[in-house]
């Protein structure tokens, strides 16, 4: 089979990817930002052709470049990257390749629209519309109330957006994100409650590998308070009970907007108004959390993505013997490291649990909070007991402090 692999360089996450797809055989031709002579040798040795291309968001160019490496022509054309996913999808029905048809791909990329879809399929969801004014987004706050969030429609995880506790907050969000006719932004009820989020991998018939994580704290205040060490735990205790509901609403989710053959990464809330859907991206989820799921489980996440995408049978399950998690440590401030604190302590306590660091050296940049949770320190864990995990981290998170001037 020749597969067509949008941007497989920008992360070395992506070239796991393309490892399992040419180890089950397949011809993997690429298209990337970057010229060829750019392409790490990671990349290019899982990569049979590639082409740069500097627009690599616009369909029409994408088009041009990938006629030329469509000899043969392509069975499948995938990528993991958020921005990619609509034109990876419109590369697909131009190129009558099976797979996440344009229709769903734009409503995974739509947050409004999305949500208006599933509610009509009665899953539970927040309030929300999109907003071209700051006229509009007061109405909408006049009608539901505070707090809400704004954010921009096909945003990327929490990036840009604003929790909003009242009208001052509102017309802050609204002057920063600047919503217009040709450049509406989202807005919607707050959800209160515990946030986390749900991974599959679907295959023809649907879901086919599932996994459950939680954030601690959620997302948006992990990336407004520095002293906080933002936590992700991935559970495994998936199959013993108490995820049922969980497990059910993303079927229905994964069922109703059609999504086959790929992965996906949903975020959901738990709180006083019960289980609500927050939205769903059609690509495996960022921060190298695969990885995560492939120690916890003891098996090849990418390989049997790759089955499932190309409607092979799976090879292997989940053992889910071991609960991971990842947990960062924030710098001080800005600038740069001067060094770290409490770590014999934390090796001598977790070392046995720590599968995977990064303790930056003195002297080198830190890097901001809106990157994310796998930069500046962090420590990612493996535990056959969830909750012995959930301390881990937290004895990390009081224990390591990392300075800078």
């Amino acid at each position: 089979m020749h597969v067509l692999f949008l941007a497989p360089d920008t992360h070395v996450y992506n070239h796991g990817f393309l490892r399992a797809l040419k180890a089950l055989g397949c011809k993997v031709s690429a298209i990337g930002m970057t010229g060829s002579e750019r392409v790490s040798a990671a990349a290019r040795h899982h990569l049979d052709a590639y082409r740069g291309c500097d627009r690599l968001l616009e369909v029409e160019e994408l088009k041009k470049v990938a006629k030329e490496l469509a000899t043969p022509a392509f069975d499948r054309i995938e990528t993991i990257d958020e921005p990619l996913v609509e034109p990876a999808a419109a590369l697909r029905e131009h190129f009558f390749v099976p797979g996440l048809p344009l229709r769903t791909a734009k409503l995974c990329r739509d947050k409004v629209a999305m949500k208006a879809f599933l509610r009509s399929h009665d899953i539970p969801c927040a309030q929300s519309t999109s907003v071209t004014s700051s006229a509009d987004a007061i109405a909408f706050a006049e009608r539901w109330g505070y707090p809400l969030i704004v954010k921009p429609i096909a945003g990327f995880g929490s990036l840009s957006t604003f929790r909003c506790a009242d009208r001052k907050q509102l017309d802050d969000a609204v002057g920063k994100l600047k919503p217009a006719e040709n450049h509406p932004v989202a807005i919607e009820e707050f959800i209160e409650g515990h946030e986390g989020f749900f991974d599959t991998m679907c295959d023809a018939a649907g879901v086919r590998h599932e996994f459950a994580s939680h954030y601690f704290p959620g997302c948006l205040e992990a990336n407004t308070q520095r002293w906080i060490s933002p936590q992700i735990a991935v559970t495994n205790r998936i199959e013993q009970g108490g995820y049922e509901e969980l497990r059910a609403m993303n079927r229905r989710v994964v069922d109703a907007l059609g999504i086959r053959n790929a992965a996906t990464h949903m975020e959901w809330f738990f709180g006083p108004k019960g289980l609500k859907f927050s939205e769903i991206g059609a690509r495996p989820a960022g921060e190298k959390i695969w990885d995560m799921y492939g120690v916890g489980n003891e098996f090849d996440v990418y390989r049997e993505w790759a089955l499932a995408i190309l409607g092979r049978p799976g090879e292997q399950r989940p053992s889910r013997r071991y609960a991971t998690g990842s947990i960062q440590i924030r710098p001080s401030k800005d600038g740069r490291y001067q060094g770290h604190r409490g770590l014999p302590e934390a090796f001598e306590r977790c070392g046995a649990c720590v599968y995977e660091s990064s303790v930056p050296t003195p002297g080198t940049l830190t890097k901001s909070l809106d990157r994310g949770w796998l930069v500046n320190t962090w420590f990612r864990l493996k535990h056959p007991d969830y909750d012995q995990l959930r301390a881990l981290m937290t004895f990390l998170g009081e224990t390591v402090k990392a300075d800078a001037v």
